[in-house]
């Protein structure tokens, strides 16, 4: 029985293994295949992510809730009861099981919660290792079938575990202490969210308490004997970034009229290639390329990248290495380059690359035991073997950065020229390409180009006038979704798999708003709280350390149930101090609370009387009512429809709602809160304003100009 982490991988598995002797069953939803040889009968039974749920014993909503990890339970999660059915049949009547999830911390513990909660420790259990899922990587993995890798599932466990029970007891510590001051449905923390959440929320503050300071930029325009002119920034006093004194500004200006020497530099520098992806540089350069978030590119579920490599065409995304396979040589390169040749838009490119190929790829520092860096080990025949254009566009962008890693440098040319004037130093910067290199094939970096005159060396040059532009330095930038990845990778917060669902987790909270991640009272409060009484719970380097030592797990130099046992206790000691101080917590969560509620009701201001315009909730609906009860302003809203924080033309509100047409799809609308004539909704046939009204099917859109019922489109 060969056991594997998703449905389409089960696919891919069988048919490479058994060809036409596959035959597809079923069982429910589930899928599975059997192929019958002389000697073995083969069954590949597909998981789909987790199917068991790790949980406590008792589901009594307590907390401290600290409990020997032996007495955890594993629970068929509801929805894949169908998956745990196929495979507990299938282990029964086998003789051999074969774990072939992915080879990762987590796809290891999956294989190992499956073999633990059905019982299958009598029987033989061997592990595939592959890093792609070609023909020639499923094969040669059968093959040579290894030992189960259980310091990489005991790794995946201790994180399930500690997950678990961390972010159980933080979550029913904050929610039951806030209920008893005010109602709450759910306040969330755990081991990794709590840190990533103080760091949004420190940085807010950072910005909060920046000062501007004044600087000036200073440029100083040149004129040559032949008319030409050269326009040079003056360097800051020695030891400053910037130009902060006035007085300076003022000598300067004294100075036209003068002039000076020109010393010229000029130098060619190599600008070799970027190393070759790694899971986390996967999600942040490719979110920056295509505006995608990192979930949509590499989540574990339904991620473009993901469903990449599980189409075989490129390798396993949740590396942590930027370094190709060790045997590789000369033949594998030209080999992947012949692949990505076949794929008709990118085949000029890849014939280059092979024609100008270097000696030695370029890779990075990082390292994984498990897997190379990400890759192409396979070709769509056309662009229309790809699901949708955002499938082709993550798939050039990898194929076109490993490209670039086997290309050659690109050479630019640098050159300096500086003007020295009474002691002050005026400097001018360009740079030209010389040739393209790898930028031939990855434009996404390229640097850009500076032109300047050609100034001779001791050529002089004559100061005709000065520009001085006022300026302020500016705050800390708020974390964007790729930039708090970065950060927290660095900071060894969370996996390359977790990390963007935790981001959208503090989002469904409430407890961060906005693409750039801004707090909300709410969030704000839990960390300033938690930092106060129980700094443990939001403490970054204490979840770095937690991290550093699962990475020791899985290298096989810790061992697990100690540190579990150690890390449990630690949490006992926790949430035993965060008991005795419960009343004030939630208190303070629950004012924060209520700030919060009164915030997010007002949407805008009244038309009538400039009052606020608070969102209200009937036993017939929303609704959006004027604060001032002798104003009487009231608008409605229909069912599913709810309001944007952007506005009309006219300053109310949009909202954003759905109609299901005759068809039975549904199509997605965007009106103004009070169907101005400004409305971007408005009617496909006549151009009018389109507005929502509610029939015995539901809401419907109609134009009262021309009587057309669900005809329109949105005009932004």
């Amino acid at each position: 029985m060969i056991i594997t982490e998703k449905p389409k991988v089960a696919g891919r598995i069988a048919k490479v293994l058994g060809g036409s002797a596959a035959s597809e069953e079923r069982l429910g939803k589930v899928r599975m295949y059997r192929i019958k040889k002389e000697k073995e009968e083969i069954v590949v039974v597909p998981a789909s992510g987790h199917v068991f749920e790790l949980d406590y014993p008792d589901r009594r909503w307590v907390y401290p809730a600290v409990v020997d990890p032996s007495k955890l339970i594993y629970k068929p999660i509801q929805s894949k009861r169908d998956y745990v059915r196929a495979i507990k049949r299938e282990v029964e009547s086998s003789d051999r099981i074969v774990v072939a999830t992915d080879l990762d911390t987590e796809g290891s513990s999956i294989g190992l919660e499956i073999l633990q909660a059905l019982g299958a420790h009598d029987r033989e259990v061997r592990r595939m290792m592959f890093s792609a899922l070609t023909d020639k990587d499923i094969k040669e993995a059968y093959e040579n079938l290894a030992e189960m890798d259980l310091s990489r599932a005991y790794a995946g466990f201790v994180r399930r575990v500690l997950d678990l029970e961390w972010g159980a007891n933080v979550t029913r510590a904050l929610t039951l202490s806030t209920r008893n001051h005010r109602w709450v449905k759910l306040l969330s923390s755990g081991r990794v969210q709590g840190p990533t959440l103080k760091m949004i929320v420190d940085r807010e503050k950072e910005i909060r308490r920046f000062k501007p300071e004044k600087y000036y930029v200073v440029t100083g325009i040149f004129r040559r004997e032949n008319g030409d002119l050269l326009e040079a920034a003056l360097v800051p006093p020695r030891g400053e970034k910037r130009i902060k004194n006035p007085e300076t500004v003022e000598e300067v200006r004294k100075l036209v009229g003068m002039s000076g020497e020109a010393k010229v530099k000029v130098r060619r520098v190599s600008v070799p290639p970027p190393p070759p992806f790694d899971g986390t540089t996967l999600q942040v350069e490719v979110s920056s390329i295509t505006g995608l978030s990192p979930r949509e590119i590499s989540d574990r579920s339904r991620g473009i990248a993901q469903q990449l490599y599980e189409s075989g065409i490129i390798s396993y995304i949740g590396t942590e290495s930027q370094k190709y396979p060790k045997k590789w040589g000369r033949r594998e390169f030209i080999s992947m380059l012949k692949t990505i040749a076949s794929y008709t838009p990118l085949s000029s490119l890849a014939n280059w690359t092979s024609a100008n190929m270097r000696n030695r790829p370029v890779e990075g520092d990082k390292i994984d035991p498990a897997h190379p860096c990400i890759h192409v080990v396979g070709a769509p025949k056309s662009e229309r073997d790809l699901p949708t254009e955002k499938h082709r566009k993550v798939y050039e962008i990898i194929a076109r950065r490993v490209m670039a890693t086997l290309s050659p440098d690109g050479v630019d040319e640098r050159r300096s020229v500086e003007i020295k004037i009474s002691g002050h130093r005026f400097v001018a910067r360009g740079s030209t390409i010389v040739e393209m290199g790898w930028r031939e094939v990855y434009p996404f970096a390229r640097s850009k180009e500076v032109e300047i005159p050609t100034i001779s060396d001791g050529e002089v040059l004559k100061l005709v006038d000065v520009r001085v532009e006022e300026k302020e330095t500016k705050p800390p930038k708020r974390y964007t979704p790729r930039t708090i990845i970065k950060a927290m990778e660095k900071l060894g917060l969370g996996t390359k798999n977790t990390r963007a669902v935790i981001l959208d987790i503090l989002k469904e909270r409430d407890y961060v708003e906005g693409n750039s991640f801004r707090p909300t009272k709410v969030g704000e409060k839990i960390v300033d709280v938690l930092e106060k009484n129980i700094p443990e719970i939001v403490d970054l380097e204490l979840t770095s350390k937690l991290d550093r030592s699962m990475r020791l797990i899985e290298e096989g130099k810790l061992e697990h149930k100690r540190f579990l046992e150690e890390s449990l206790q630690k949490l006992s000691v926790i949430m035993e101090k965060f008991e005795k101080i419960e009343d004030s917590v939630g208190r303070q969560i629950a004012i924060a609370l209520e700030e919060r509620a009164r915030e997010r009701s007002i949407v805008g201001k009244c038309p009538k009387c400039g009052g606020d315009l608070l969102l209200r909730r009937s036993k017939y609906g929303y609704f959006v009512v004027c604060s001032d009860e002798c104003c009487g302003n009231k608008y409605h809203l229909f069912r599913g429809e709810r309001v944007l924080q952007e506005r009309c033309s006219c300053s109310l509100p949009l909202v954003r709602g759905r109609v299901r047409l005759k068809s039975g799809r549904r199509k997605s609308y965007i009106r103004c809160l009070g169907n101005c004539e400004r409305s971007p909704l408005r009617c496909a046939k006549c151009r009018s304003v389109a507005i929502p009204r509610f029939g015995s099917y539901g809401v419907y859109i109609r134009c009262d100009s021309c009587g057309s019922s669900n005809y329109f489109k949105v005009r932004r």
